[in-house]
């Protein structure tokens, strides 16, 4: 097989774990909302599920590989890349309390453009003119969703950007690390991190949680541990440029969601800044697969 012809393949892989994988994190950002709306802290949130995925991740090690896939010289790194792990979800839950799952998710999207961006300096990847302009085009999108002069601009949009950067170091990081490390190690110390870092503020938040409360965070923990699976996946088989743009098929999600559970409808600029932004990255794939060999 050519070296383009793996690639292509190794695209095409990744695609599809990324698609697997905004889907199962979209459904548990539906489920944060849920408790963050029950006024459960965020830092309480993060840590129910990140113990639960620890614990879970515990169990099946005897059966992965053992003891040995927790072995790691890059021990700094991985801490580093679970603050930013803690980051991102704590500001984006965090927002979610005003405002809507699509316009937050709309928002989140400056991500992807992010980081094609940085694929160049990061991992010497080609972003030619045309996708440099779909950057740009699709960053006025999440301008135009968040209307930032405007008298309906909610401050809560500075928390999801804040998430989306933080979130993409955390990608961006998985491909980084995924060179030497399996990405059951990475999704561990990823999830052991949060883990700590909600349990320093935790003891200030504390609620008793029904049971129904518990079995919600238990859904979040699995949908969380396979996303990340999938994700860390989809970016250690893929090129950053080529799989980023599926990310949008959360806007899908974020809507139906939204609807069937908060009854929330996006207003005009919403819709039309996720189609912006949705053609934008659309745009970027079409630019990457014409230079593909047929």
């Amino acid at each position: 097989m050519s070296v383009a012809n793996e690639t292509a393949k190794n695209n095409l892989t990744g695609i599809v774990f990324m698609v697997a994988a905004i889907f199962t994190l979209a459904t548990m950002d539906a489920a944060a909302k849920w408790l963050v709306e029950s006024d459960y802290s965020v830092f309480q949130i993060l840590f129910v599920r990140s113990l639960t995925n620890v614990l879970i991740m515990l169990a099946l090690l005897p059966f992965v590989g053992g003891i040995g896939l927790l072995k790691t010289r890059r021990i700094f790194a991985h801490s580093v890349r679970g603050v930013f792990g803690f980051i991102a979800p704590f500001m984006f839950f965090s927002a979610l309390l005003t405002m809507g799952l699509a316009e937050a998710t709309v928002v989140f999207f400056i991500s992807p453009f992010v980081m094609t961006a940085l694929s160049v300096p990061l991992f010497k990847e080609h972003v030619g003119p045309h996708r440099w302009a779909a950057i740009v085009v699709g960053f006025g999108g999440v301008l135009y969703v968040v209307q930032p002069t405007s008298d309906v601009f909610n401050p809560a949009a500075f928390l999801v950007i804040g998430g989306s950067l933080a979130y993409c170091f955390l990608m961006l990081s998985s491909r980084w690390l995924g060179k030497t490390e399996t990405t059951f190690t990475i999704v561990f110390y990823v999830n052991f991190v949060v883990m700590i870092c909600g349990a320093i503020g935790t003891p200030f938040y504390w609620q008793d949680m029904p049971f129904d409360d518990l079995v919600v965070v238990g859904i979040m923990a699995i949908l969380s541990l396979t996303g990340n699976f999938f994700i860390v996946k989809a970016f250690t088989t893929g090129e950053v440029g080529v799989i980023t743009p599926f990310e949008y098929t959360a806007l899908i999600w974020a809507v139906v969601l939204g609807y069937f559970l908060f009854d929330e409808i996006p207003e005009s600029n919403v819709w039309w800044g996720s189609l912006i932004i949705a053609g934008s990255g659309l745009y970027m794939v079409y630019r990457e697969n014409r230079k593909k060999p047929a």
